[in-house]
Order: C-alpha cells, then structure tokens, then sequence
C-alpha cells in the first residue's frame, strides 16, 4: 500500500507513540506508528487521509519541535529489511518536492500571529505559482514568501 505512509521529520526526542497519534487525530484511521530517535513513520489506511496530513501539518509543531510531514518512499535494499523508508527525495514532477529557488521573493512584515504558513501561502498564490513559504520562524510577525510570477498573459 504505496501512498499511505508519511515521514515525520525533525521529531522531539521528547515525541511518544500517543503524542504522534494525537497530532494526527481527525486525519483518518492510523495502522501503524514507527518512531525512530529524531524521525518517524505514521501509515494510514487511505492514501487521502494521508496525503490530507502532508497537506494539513507539514510545519506544524508537535512536541515543541516544527516537524515535516512528507510521504515516505521505499528505499531498495537486501535480506529481510529491504522494505525500509527514507525522507522523500523528489525527482522533479512531485507537489512534495524540495522548495524552489526563485528570483522572486516577498517578506511579509505584520502578519497576524493567527495567520499559519498554509494561510499565507493561500493568499499567495494569486501572485503566481508558490514555490516556498514561511511564517514566524525566523522573526515573529514575519513571513517570507517565494513566488515564480510570470509577467506575460498569454
């Protein structure tokens, strides 16, 4: 079952089993939890559940720590393990993969504390296709946006 299995990344050392599965309540019914020291793996039973947390909590903070959420993917190995999971890698055509560098980028000065990455990358996206967000993470009240704007209506 491909696609049902996430990556939690940047986890508390302080993150147990029940934490992580209370971060993930309302997300769907949740198979297994794999934590390892500094990362984890959470499998759900529906591919859409799962990609809803990717979608919803990548950023959120559990535990005090800002964790990533992304699918996981399998790695190929030998013997008994070789069905092992790693951070997610993109290859390009992926909505997961690695930020983009572009040459545009806005910082938002008085943002709301009320106002979550996810919210400000929404607003956004009117100016073009959203590469990177953040909010609040270097400076309070600041977000810091990366944007490809294309100047041209064809």
């Amino acid at each position: 079952m491909s696609g049902c299995r996430v990556f939690v990344g940047h986890l508390s050392s302080r993150a147990r089993e029940r934490d992580v599965e209370k971060f993930f309540k309302g997300y769907g019914r949740i198979r297994e939890i794999h934590l390892k020291n500094g990362f984890g793996f959470v499998e759900f039973e529906d591919h859409r559940d799962a990609d809803d947390a990717i979608y919803e909590l990548n950023g959120k903070e559990l535990c005090d720590e800002r964790v990533t959420i992304e699918p996981a993917r399998a790695r190929r190995g030998r013997g008994r393990f070789s069905q092992r999971f790693s951070y997610y890698q993109s290859s390009g055509s992926s909505r997961y993969g690695p930020p983009v560098r572009t040459e545009h980028r806005i910082i938002v000065e008085n943002l709301s504390s009320r106002i979550s990455w996810q919210d400000l990358k929404d607003v956004m996206r009117k100016a073009g296709e959203v590469t990177y967000v953040d909010a609040h993470r270097n400076n309070r009240n600041e977000g810091y946006v990366r944007v490809c704007i294309n100047l041209h209506d064809d």
